[in-house]
Parts: structure tokens; C-alpha cells; sequence
């Protein structure tokens, strides 16, 4: 259960940039023929839904349903009285709560005539949840799609990166202190979504959230050469898959410690793109968070 704070500002993130948001995700929706898509959310993995709306899955489950010619809608099983929270701390108006997902879907439908309901990054749903909406839509093409959501956050916007910099000099600090505790209240006190604190024998690995965004930082004396090699190496386009003894995962895929979807493999990355960068070995553990530059890399866990 997510307990940090949550903070809707438009001096951190402009109104427009809200919208912006949605309606690239139309745009994606009106060319590939779907007429309203889903986007499934719960504690452990609603940064889709967050980046969209600002909501906070604190707890339970949630579909995002975004239609290509209207305004999102959430609908989830939490109690309607959490509503008021929910607006406040997000962009969301529509809000329907009911026992079953099922219910919820055959009613948002219920006025449409029958045509593509996508399932974004589908490959991530719940089997079960997958068959209760397909038998909620008679009539309609229910289509899996790939991670389009999560293709728009893999390059953080200007007034993101203000939030990931503002982030990573507070891990920066928490890193050196060496004590879990203090590591947990530092963190928090700066206002932390979630933070998940790994001690080794050595070090203390810290993977924070930021408002919508996810960081880590550890280190570790022995291995800073070899990580300040693997740091520059991003830097310098080198494809992540040879770098030695080196784990690059994009931010966007830390909630789900990388192990699920979108590691970049391989490949050089690109302007703007934001990865971990690891080195583990016999128990201990060195990583920074860098943000890939025209010139180089930023690093923002330093």
C-alpha cells in the first residue's frame, strides 16, 4: 500500500501538459482504429494511470478508460467515498465505483455503438480480469495493445526532469547516510510517493517515487570505478546490452524492478531517455539514475 504524498501543482506540472498527455494517447487510439482503450492500474503497477491523471492507486485496482472522442473515465472498485480525494488530487471528473469490473465496463459501453476496445499493455492483465471485460463488451473487438503509455513517459518532459533532478540530489544524500532509518526519513520527509529501501552488507540500494516518476541510487566503494565506467558508457552510445557486468533499466520500469517489460536490450539510447544504471556483484551494489543528453549524460543521483 502506497502511503507518500501525493501532490497535484501546475507550478510542477502545467494543466496543459495534462491534456497534452491524453490526447496523444487519442491520437494513438484514432490511427490504429480503437474506440476506446483501457489502462489497468493497481499498487503495485498504476504508473500509466498516474502519468495520465495524477491519480494515486493507493491501494485495490483500477481501468483508466480512455475513449478516442471523450474524457477519461476511472473505473474502479474502491468506495465512492474516496471520490472527493480522488478529484482533488487529480485531473479526473468521471469516477465509477462498483462491485465488478465487468459491470462497470458493459455500463460505459452501454451507449456506444460496438467497435475496438483496446486493453493497453495487455501482456501485464490480470488472465481473469482480461475474460470478465472481453464477456462485459458483446459485440466488440476486444484488441490487446503494446505499451503506448509507457512509451510516452520513456522521455520525461522539461518540467519532469525539474522533479527528477529535485529527487535524485535528496537520494543522493539519503545514500550516504548508511542507516536504514535515517535513509526511510529523509526520503519522506522530502515527500516521496513510495521508496523501498535494500540494505546489503555494504550499502544501502534506495528506489524512490517521485510524484510520477521512479529513481534509484546505491553506493558502494568497490564498485564505483566499474559503475562510473558503465555511467559514461550510456553516455558515450554504447549499446547497454555490452557494457560488462552493467543493468540498464528505463525509469518508467522500475515500479516493476525491471523484470517484466521494456528493458532497453541492446541498443543505444536515445536523448532524453532516463535509465538505471547498476552494477552488482557478491552482495553489493553501485547505481545511478541518468538522463541521456544530445552531449553526453546528466547524472541525477549524484
Amino acid at each position: 500500500m502506497k502511503r507518500g504524498l501525493v501532490v497535484l501543482d501546475p507550478a510542477e506540472i502545467p494543466e496543459n501538459e495534462w491534456h497534452q498527455r491524453i490526447d496523444r494517447v487519442r491520437e494513438r487510439l484514432t490511427a490504429d482504429g480503437i474506440e476506446v482503450a483501457l489502462v489497468y492500474g493497481d499498487v503495485y503497477r498504476s504508473d500509466d494511470i498516474a502519468y495520465l491523471t495524477n491519480l494515486c492507486i493507493y491501494w485495490n485496482e483500477g481501468l483508466l478508460a480512455i475513449p478516442a472522442d471523450g474524457a477519461p473515465a476511472l473505473l474502479t472498485k474502491l468506495s465512492p467515498r474516496v471520490h472527493t480525494w480522488m478529484r482533488r488530487t487529480s485531473t479526473l471528473t468521471d469516477l465509477r465505483s462498483g462491485k465488478a469490473f465487468g459491470a462497470l465496463v458493459s455500463a460505459l459501453l452501454a451507449d456506444r455503438e460496438p467497435g475496438t476496445l483496446g486493453l493497453v499493455d495487455a501482456g501485464l492483465w490480470p488472465t481473469a480480469l482480461i475474460d470478465e471485460v472481453t464477456h462485459a463488451a458483446p459485440g466488440w473487438v476486444v484488441r490487446p495493445l503494446d505499451g503506448l503509455v509507457r512509451q510516452l513517459r520513456l522521455r520525461p518532459s522539461e518540467p519532469e526532469k525539474t522533479l527528477l533532478r529535485q529527487a535524485g540530489a535528496v537520494l543522493a544524500e539519503a545514500a550516504f547516510t548508511g542507516n536504514v532509518s535515517d535513509v526511510e526519513q529523509i526520503v519522506r520527509d522530502a515527500g516521496f510517493t513510495d521508496v523501498l529501501v535494500r540494505p546489503t552488507a555494504t550499502s544501502v540500494e534506495i528506489t524512490g517515487q517521485y510524484r510520477n516518476n521512479w529513481l534509484r541510487v546505491a553506493r558502494d566503494e568497490s564498485l564505483a570505478a566499474d559503475l562510473e565506467k558503465a555511467v559514461d558508457a550510456v553516455g558515450d552510445g554504447v549499446k547497454t546490452g555490452s557494457i560488462p557486468g552493467a543493468r540498464v533499466v528505463h525509469h518508467v520500469d522500475l515500479s516493476t524492478g525491471g523484470e517484466y517489460v521494456g528493458q532497453p536490450t541492446d541498443r543505444v539510447l536515445s536523448a532524453g531517455e532516463v535509465v538505471v544504471v547498476a552494477i552488482e556483484r557478491d552482495g553489493a551494489v553501485a547505481a545511478d539514475t541518468v538522463l541521456v543528453t544530445d552531449s553526453g549524460k546528466e547524472v541525477l543521483t549524484s
